[in-house]
């Protein structure tokens, strides 16, 4: 389950349009429902703010977490290369 603290970090990484980049990874790993359908954005958001617990999505929003943080570096280092900022 994510906890309030957990939460405010992860907002601050992946504000909050972070639904469709998760729907990404549970489709790429071919993650579904009980019932073998895709789960839903509000799936998502339930588990996201507690509402619900969800191994998969949690660790599909933990995956993004990193995805994001990743490509927030990379930016960074290409804009301090392109600027010659050591």
């Amino acid at each position: 389950m994510i906890r309030k603290e957990q939460r405010v970090k992860l907002k601050e990484v992946l504000g909050y349009h972070y639904t469709d980049g998760v729907l990404k990874i549970l489709k790429e790993k071919n993650i579904k429902s009980r019932n073998g359908k895709p789960y839903g954005s509000s799936m998502i958001r339930n588990v996201f703010n507690g509402l619900n617990e969800n191994e998969d999505i949690e660790n599909a929003i933990i995956e993004l977490f990193i995805r994001t943080q990743e490509d927030i570096k990379e930016t960074e280092e290409a804009r301090n290369r392109i600027l010659g900022i050591t």
